[in-house]
């Protein structure tokens, strides 16, 4: 029964984080800000990489793009000319990082109720926990779509780290 508990209000801490990171988006749904951050983090990314990692079809993330395309994201052509990649506008790059601070932010919020013995304690929990849903580079990916990756990433991301070792293992076994 405990451990129900402490799930079920893991889950209401997950939902008000959510609630408090989604306001105020001006009408983007999640895949819209998703995309968004994205983009900007690695630009110019192809169509089907934002698909993977925002985890819609090609051709949902093909009309996503579509809508953002007044204002937010610019489609460029390839050099070979095969292949479409998504850049974002100046407007785009600025809402993309409003939108990061606000998500960042809201963590902080919560985190602030904690002192620093305690946000230290948390810190390794989260990252034990961050561990347990990569089962692949892809998922890792989709996990780390609204990360500020300047701030966590390559060793210092536990879920990086644990993809970074689920490879390691695939190429010995290989």
């Amino acid at each position: 029964m405990h451990e129900r508990l402490t799930a079920n209000r893991l889950a209401a801490l997950a939902t008000a984080l959510d609630d408090a990171m989604t306001a105020e988006t001006d009408g983007l749904s999640e895949s819209a800000v998703a995309a968004l951050l994205v983009v900007r983090r690695s630009e110019p990314v192809p169509i089907q990489d934002i698909a993977r990692t925002i985890g819609l079809t090609h051709s949902a993330t093909v009309r996503l793009i579509d809508r953002l395309e007044e204002g937010w994201l610019v489609r460029r052509l390839s050099r070979k000319g095969r292949e479409v990649s998504v850049e974002t506008t100046a407007r785009g790059k600025r809402r993309a990082s409003q939108l990061q601070d606000r998500r960042i932010g809201a963590a902080d919020a919560l985190i602030g109720a904690l002192d620093e013995e305690e946000r230290a304690l948390l810190a390794g929990l989260i990252d034990r926990m961050l561990e347990v849903p990569v089962d692949g580079r892809a998922r890792a990916e989709r996990i780390c779509r609204l990360c500020d990756h300047g701030v966590c990433r390559g060793a210092d991301c536990p879920v990086d780290a644990a993809a970074d070792r689920m490879d390691a293992a695939k190429s010995g076994a290989a």
